[in-house]
C-alpha cells in the first residue's frame, strides 16, 4: 500500500468529512493570507451592508422579507442536509424524491418561522417609520428610521431645489397616515400640503386640520375664555415666550411689567359676559384704545383684587402708555381682521392630537409676517401642551411628530428646551433649512442645543462648507494602499506598498453629490449614501398624492372678527373712550355695564 492510498483509507478522509475538511482549509488559506492594516489608523469607514440592513432596515416589508425567508431557508436547508449526510453520507443526495422532501419541508419550516418573526417582532418595528431614502442591495432596499429613533430628532439640510420637501416631509407624511399617530406640519406654502397630502390622511378616516387664517376651513382657536390661573401664565408664555434673562436690567424691568399687565387686561376681558368678545384679539382692542379704555375697565370690573392692584402698580402714566406700547407690539399680528377672527373661537383642541390620529396642518408663509406670528403662537402652546405631561408611555396617548419647514423664519425661543424634553413625551421633531447661518434668531448655546439633541442628519446636494467640513470630520479618515517600486542600478525592482491616511468623506464629495442623493450621517452608525425617495416620481406615494380632502371644522360656522365694545352705563351718564379728553372729572356711578 503506498503513502496515498494509506492517506485515501484514513476515517477522517471518507465521504462524510471530506467537505468539511476542504472548506476548513480554504477559509484557513484566506484569512491567513489577508493583509493586516496598521493598527491605530485608517478606522473610518462607510457603513456595512450588515450593518445598513441591521439598524435601518425593514424586515416586514418587500424586498427583505424575501431576504429573511431565503435566509432562513438557507439555514434550515443546510442543517437538515448536513444532518443527512452525517446519516448516510453521500447517498443522501441521490434520491430525487428525498431531496424534494428536504427543500419543500425546508421552505414550509421557513415560512412558519418567518411568520413568527413577523407577527411577535418585525410587526412591532414596522410602527411608525421615518422614510430616508434607498439603497440597491441586490434589490432596491427602502431604508427607513424606527420609531423610538424619530423621537431623537431629524435634521434634513441643503440648498433650495435639492428634495427637501418632497423627497423627505411628502413622503413620510403620505405614510404616517397609515400609522398610528398625529403630526403637526409647518406648512410655507399654504395650502401646498393641504392639498397635496390631506387627501391621504382623509382617505383613511383621519382627522385633518388646516389652520390657515386666510383659508375658509379654518378652525378657530381661543384659550383664554376657559383660562385657570395656570393656563393663563401658559398663554403669556406662548405669547411672549421664556424670559430674557441676559438683557439690562431695565429691558428685564419692562419685560416683567408687560407680562404683568398683559395677565391683567387677559382677566379683564375674561370679565365679559358676551363670550364672543372674550379673546386674545379684544385684549389687542382694550391696549389700542390707550390708557383711558383700561382705567374705565378697571373701574367697572366686578374683581375687588385687580381694582387695588391696579393703582399700586401702574401709577405712572407715562409708562403705563409705554407699557402699553409693548403689549401692542406683540399682539400686533391681531390688527388683521382675518388673524383676529382665526383667535376669536374656542374650535380647536390640542388635546385631540394625543387622543386619535390627526394631521394639524399650519400655515407660516413667508410673504406674510403676520400669519408666521400666528403660526409660533400656536406652535408655543402645542409646546405648552406636550408640557403638561412630559413623560409619556404608549399606554398614555399616540406619538406626536413635528415637522418644521424652513422653521428659522419663526422666532421660537422655546425650541432648544422643548428639543430636550420632547423625547420623553414621545415627540419627535423633523427641521429643515439651507445652511446654519441661517439660525441667526437662536443664541449661540440654543444652537448647539437643538443640534446636540439632534441624532439624525441628512445632507443633500449644496450644504454649507461649515456643515460639509463638520460631516467630513467626523466620518474620519480610512487608509488607501500607496505602492510604490525602487529599482536598482543592476536592473532590479523592489515594490513596497505602504497606507496612506485619507478623508472617507471629502468636503467635495459632500458639497457637490449628485442631484437625488442624500448622505445619512446617524448617531452610532457610519455614514450611508442613499438615493432619495420622491412623492412625485414614485408610485407607492404618487397614486396617494393629491386625493380628495376635506377639512375637519368642530363648528361649521363662519369666522368673524371680534367687535369691541366701549363700555358705557345706562342713564345720562356716558363714559367715551373715543375722545379721552372729554372725559368727566369723576368716575360715573351707574348701574350695569353693558358688555360685562
Amino acid at each position: 500500500m503506498n503513502p496515498l492510498e494509506s492517506i485515501r483509507n484514513v476515517q477522517s478522509f471518507t465521504d462524510r468529512y471530506l467537505f468539511l475538511i476542504v472548506g476548513f482549509l480554504v477559509l484557513f488559506v484566506l484569512v491567513a493570507g489577508a493583509k493586516k492594516k496598521p493598527k491605530g489608523k485608517g478606522t473610518g469607514r462607510l457603513a456595512t451592508t450588515w450593518e445598513i440592513l441591521r439598524y435601518l432596515g425593514n424586515w416586514a416589508r418587500f424586498p427583505l422579507s424575501v431576504y429573511a425567508v431565503v435566509m432562513i431557508y438557507s439555514g434550515l436547508l443546510t442543517i437538515v442536509s448536513s444532518w443527512r449526510f452525517y446519516r448516510v453520507g453521500l447517498s443522501a443526495f441521490a434520491h430525487p424524491d428525498q431531496m424534494i422532501i428536504i427543500f419543500a419541508g425546508s421552505m414550509v419550516g421557513a415560512l412558519f418561522i418567518y411568520g413568527l418573526l413577523l407577527e411577535f417582532f418585525f410587526n412591532e418595528l414596522d410602527k411608525n417609520r421615518f422614510i430616508l431614502g434607498r439603497k440597491r442591495i441586490i434589490l432596491p432596499v427602502t431604508l427607513s428610521l424606527p420609531e423610538k429613533d424619530r423621537f431623537e430628532h431629524i435634521r434634513i439640510q441643503g440648498r433650495a431645489g435639492t428634495g427637501k420637501t418632497d423627497g423627505f416631509m411628502f413622503p413620510q407624511l403620505i405614510e404616517d397616515a397609515s400609522g398610528n399617530c398625529s403630526a403637526v406640519v409647518l406648512d410655507v406654502k399654504s395650502p401646498e400640503a393641504f392639498k397635496t397630502i390631506g387627501g391621504a390622511w382623509s382617505a383613511k378616516g383621519k382627522k385633518v386640520i388646516l389652520f390657515d387664517p386666510y383659508h375658509p376651513d379654518c378652525p378657530g382657536f381661543e384659550p383664554l375664555a376657559a383660562a385657570s390661573d395656570q393656563t393663563l401664565a401658559q398663554i403669556e408664555e406662548a405669547v411672549y415666550g421664556k424670559r430674557n434673562t441676559d438683557a439690562n436690567d431695565t429691558s428685564i424691568w419692562f419685560d416683567l411689567q408687560e407680562r404683568r399687565l398683559f395677565r391683567m387686561m387677559c382677566e379683564l376681558v375674561k370679565g365679559y359676559q358676551d363670550p364672543k368678545q372674550c379673546s386674545l384679539p379684544m385684549v389687542y382692542q382694550l391696549a389700542l384704545r390707550g390708557v383711558p379704555a383700561l382705567e374705565a375697565a378697571v373701574t367697572y370690573c366686578r374683581d375687588p383684587a385687580l381694582q387695588s392692584e391696579f393703582p399700586n402698580a401702574f401709577q405712572n402714566k407715562q409708562r403705563l402708555s409705554d407699557i402699553l406700547s409693548g403689549i401692542l407690539n406683540k399682539l400686533d399680528l391681531f390688527s388683521d381682521q382675518m388673524i383676529a377672527a382665526a383667535f376669536s373661537r374656542s374650535d380647536l383642541d390640542l388635546g385631540l392630537l394625543f387622543r386619535e390620529p390627526t394631521l394639524l396642518i399650519i400655515a407660516s408663509p413667508h410673504s406674510n409676517p403676520k400669519a408666521r406670528l400666528a403660526a409660533s403662537l400656536l406652535l408655543r402652546a402645542m409646546m405648552l401642551k406636550v408640557y403638561e405631561r412630559p413623560v409619556r408611555t404608549r399606554g398614555d396617548g399616540l406619538p406626536l411628530f413635528v415637522y418644521l419647514d424652513e422653521f428659522y423664519a419663526l422666532h421660537l425661543p422655546d425650541l432648544a428646551d422643548f428639543a430636550n424634553t420632547a423625547r420623553s413625551a414621545r415627540v419627535g421633531i423633523v427641521t429643515y433649512l439651507q445652511a446654519e447661518g441661517q439660525m441667526t434668531r437662536y443664541k449661540p448655546h440654543e444652537v448647539v442645543s437643538i443640534a446636540v439633541n439632534t441624532k439624525t442628519e441628512v445632507c443633500l446636494q449644496g450644504c454649507d462648507l461649515i456643515t460639509c467640513d463638520r460631516i467630513s470630520d467626523l466620518s474620519g479618515k480610512g487608509l488607501v494602499p500607496d505602492k510604490r517600486v525602487a529599482r536598482s542600478f543592476r536592473g532590479g525592482r523592489v515594490t513596497t506598498t505602504a497606507y496612506l491616511e485619507r478623508q472617507v468623506l471629502t468636503v467635495d464629495e459632500i458639497y457637490n453629490m449628485s442631484l437625488g442623493a442624500a448622505l445619512l450621517h446617524i448617531g452610532g452608525l457610519r455614514p450611508i449614501w442613499v438615493k432619495l425617495v420622491s412623492s412625485y416620481r414614485d408610485w407607492v406615494f404618487k397614486r396617494r398624492r393629491g386625493l380628495p380632502v376635506e377639512a375637519y371644522r368642530p363648528n361649521t360656522e363662519s369666522l368673524t372678527p371680534p367687535s369691541y365694545k366701549d363700555l358705557d352705563l345706562p342713564g345720562p351718564d356716558i363714559l367715551p373712550s373715543s375722545n379721552p379728553s372729554s372725559m368727566p372729572p369723576g368716575a360715573p356711578g351707574g348701574g350695569e355695564i353693558v358688555g360685562w
